[in-house]
């Protein structure tokens, strides 16, 4: 039996989004802000331990407005009514009754012939042998829209009105949580239940990643003995209480025995003062006594401290000496360990368990990251036949990587809407395609080798080389200073890999901005020349086969900017520095063109300036720099790197054209 979808309406950032949920593992991606924390927090709201309140401020922003509208159309309805016109009046509240939102949570859950389904008795619904499929909802609705419009209109008519605050003062009076069982085959047929059966059939543990645990100096740090407390309540509870309980729970009556006897030989004078107070006036006081109440976890509560061993394991230190990454580690394994014991005290069991874990990247250091999600699956493999899923929202592009294409919902709000993506969609897709394979094992060995951060990214620029992203920055600062305030993910991807991106790229639609070289050649022999060759074509493969698609470069030199682009993606390749001009090949000789005059004029200063001596001699000037562009790039091809060192040390340089309207583009 297991959760295969959840379904979300009207909550925060998500107006509608829907989500598979992994048999095992499921990692939620996405930017920020972008509704990971609020798929998480409905099911805490409606399934959690707590009866977490809703507020106003849960439903989507665009639902906001549908409230006002409803109000303004019960109104129109009132003034029909008084005119008489009851038909009118009575279409006008259908309609604002209508409007009235509502946040749900709409849960598929799948089982077997074998599986128990006595948890799942009250929501079957149908009488179809081949389904093997229920539906609950959540549901926060106002159970009474009529009577919420009225009182919300005549509300309206006081003088200084302000709906909003009224709609927060008031909202908990007639919005509330219902739950419902939803026929698969016919979704009109539905059923109330209880809170508690719902609960019964779904149970749900979050691990949150702003936890207390601190690395607090001396032993003021507590949060890691806390949580032990908390598991010591689980295994001493009426059912099943473990062994060890049982001798704690004998050793604590035999040292409270003992400390009455000297509790009493300690407090008896008092007690004789007391008794002796008023005597002969008032009655006398009745002598009290003072007992040893010991129980384990008051024990652990207030005179137990968790340690840890120093380097030569003889002296111990607190736990506030800990590292935060080990602290938060050790933290969500207790909370596991602890939904664990949950589930094998609960009679009778829940029909799922779902373990919701939010950014547990915080404070581990990258290898710690990796093998993360493969402990957590080690862990309830130990557990069997414990079955517990696990929703994972994370900005680990570590954790990613060990998760997999197919785990991965990837929470896109570049369109107003938003939308989740399913990448398991996307690797069946590119599986598909002629040489889908490959491609699919180039980028998951490109996540697991790279810090692939483009899940996270606002922005995602592809560069070919390690000079472009040594300048970069500066590059940037020059031209784009808007994208220093977003988060770009940069890619080096050398200069035939570029188009191996483009599907996952296009599946994200994050705006992606591909730098590349025009890579110009001699078709008859298919050497490097300058792109104004005669029949020049282009080596390139991104230029060949995603944008522009073109192999002349009298075709790409010619190209407009609406050739370029495609989507959220746009190309930038060499063009002349100036109209009518000499055009580059490559970055460096794009650069030696467009900075010909400061090169010309620094040139002893280069630690490179042997590969311009050699062709254009001591004391070039600016035109003699731009006609060797090509000769001087060739001579550095192999000092890319150190060509870009030189660059840091020029004063007053310029991005070459092609670079700065790529920039401009993407900010």
């Amino acid at each position: 039996m297991q959760l295969t979808y959840a379904k979300v309406i009207n909550f925060r950032a998500l107006d509608k989004a829907e989500v598979r949920i992994d048999p095992k593992t499921t990692l939620i991606v996405g930017r920020n802000n972008s509704g990971k924390t609020s798929f998480v927090n409905l099911f805490e709201k409606f399934f959690g331990e707590d009866d977490t309140r809703f507020v106003l401020e849960d439903f989507s922003t665009c639902r906001i407005p549908d409230i006002e509208q409803a109000l303004q159309i019960f109104a129109e309805a009132q003034g029909h009514a008084a005119a008489g016109d009851q038909e009118t009046s009575e279409g006008l509240l259908t309609k604002a009754y209508d409007l009235v939102p509502a946040i749900r949570l709409e849960l598929t859950i799948e089982y077997g012939e074998d599986d128990d389904l006595a948890p799942l008795a009250d929501v079957i619904l149908d009488l179809d042998d081949s389904c093997f499929t229920v539906k609950i909802e959540a549901v926060l609705e106002a159970a009474r829209p009529q009577e919420f419009l009225k009182d919300f209109w005549t509300a309206s008519q006081r003088q200084n009105f302000d709906p909003l605050k009224w709609l927060r003062k008031n909202f908990a009076d007639y919005f509330s949580p219902v739950y419902r069982a939803v026929s698969p085959v016919d979704e009109k047929v539905t059923k109330e239940i209880k809170r508690s059966a719902a609960q019964a059939i779904i149970s749900v543990k979050f691990v949150y990643a702003q936890t207390k645990v601190d690395d607090t100096p001396g032993d003021k740090a507590r949060t890691l003995s806390k949580t032990f407390e908390t598991y010591y309540k689980v295994k001493s509870g009426p059912d099943g209480r473990h062994q060890s309980v049982e001798q704690i729970e004998d050793a604590l009556t035999a040292a409270s025995l003992a400390l009455d006897s000297s509790y009493e030989s300690l407090f008896d004078p008092v007690f004789e003062d007391l008794r002796s107070f008023g005597v002969g006036t008032i009655t006398p006081v009745e002598k009290p006594r003072i007992v040893s109440l010991m129980e384990g976890s008051g024990i652990l509560r207030g005179s137990t401290r968790l340690q840890y061993p120093s380097g030569d394991g003889g002296f111990h230190l607190p736990e506030g000496h800990n590292g935060l990454g080990y602290s938060k580690l050790i933290f969500t394994i207790l909370q596991m360990i602890s939904f664990h014991q949950a589930y094998e005290r609960a009679a009778p069991k829940p029909a799922l368990q779902v373990l919701f874990i939010e950014e547990p990247e915080a404070h581990l250091h990258p290898q710690m990251q990796e093998v993360f999600i493969k402990n957590i699956q080690d862990f309830i493999k130990r557990k069997a036949p414990w079955t517990v899923q696990v929703v994972v929202t994370t900005h680990s592009s570590h954790i990613v990587a060990s998760g997999g294409f197919h785990t991965v919902r990837y929470f896109d709000r570049s369109e107003p809407d938003g939308k989740v993506k399913d990448l398991s969609t996307f690797q069946a897709k590119v599986k598909a395609t002629p040489h889908g394979d490959e491609t699919l094992r180039f980028l998951h060995q490109y996540m697991v080798l790279h810090r692939c951060d483009m899940f996270f990214a606002d922005k995602v620029i592809l560069i070919e080389g390690t000079a472009e992203r040594l300048l970069l920055p500066e590059m940037v600062r020059k031209c784009a200073e808007g994208l220093l305030h977003q988060y770009v993910s940069v890619i080096e991807v050398g200069d035939a890999y570029a188009v191996r991106f483009r599907e996952l790229l296009e599946f994200l639609n994050v705006k992606t901005l591909v730098i590349t070289d025009i890579d110009s050649i001699r078709p008859r022999d298919q050497k490097a020349c300058p792109p104004g060759t005669d029949q020049a074509v282009t080596s390139n493969s991104t230029l060949k086969k995603w944008l522009p698609r073109e192999s002349s470069i009298s075709k790409l030199l010619a190209a407009d900017p609406a050739a370029k682009e495609h989507g959220h993606v746009r190309v930038a390749y060499q063009v002349p520095e100036e109209d009518g001009g000499i055009c580059a090949r490559s970055f460096e000789d794009a650069f030696i063109i467009a900075n010909a005059e400061i090169l010309a004029r620094d040139l002893r200063h280069l630690a490179l300036k042997r590969a311009f001596l050699q062709e254009v001699g001591a004391d070039p000037t600016t035109a003699e720099i731009e006609a060797g562009a090509f000769a001087i790039a060739k001579r550095l091809s192999k000092h890319k790197t150190d060509f870009a060192f030189d660059v840091m040390l020029l004063e007053g340089w310029s991005v070459p054209r092609y670079i700065a309207e790529g920039l401009q583009w993407l900010a």
